[in-house]
C-alpha cells in the first residue's frame, strides 16, 4: 500500500468510526456534502485542504514517524551486517 493510500484509508476508517453522518463531517469540515459522501463511500478523495480540516475535526494529526516505528502492526524488517 503506498503512503498516500495508507492516509487516504487511514482518515476514511476514522470518519467512519466518528459515527458522524457525512453530511454533519462535511459541515463541519466545510466541504461539500457530495464530496464528502463519496469519500467516505471509498468512490472519491478530498482536496488536501478538505482532508486537512477532516482531520481537524477528527482530532487526528500528521507527523513524522520515529526511526524503527511499526507501521499499523507491520514490522519492519532489519537487514542484518555481516
Amino acid at each position: 500500500m503506498e503512503l498516500k493510500d495508507e492516509i487516504t484509508e487511514t482518515l476514511r476508517r476514522a470518519a467512519l468510526a466518528s459515527g458522524r453522518t457525512s453530511y454533519a463531517l462535511s459541515r463541519a469540515a466545510k466541504t461539500s456534502s457530495a464530496a464528502m459522501w463519496m469519500f467516505t463511500r471509498g468512490k472519491g478523495n478530498l482536496s488536501l485542504t478538505a482532508a486537512g480540516r477532516l482531520a481537524c475535526v477528527l482530532g487526528l494529526e500528521l507527523r513524522k514517524k520515529r526511526k524503527g516505528q511499526v507501521e499499523h502492526g507491520k514490522h519492519r524488517k532489519r537487514s542484518r551486517r555481516t
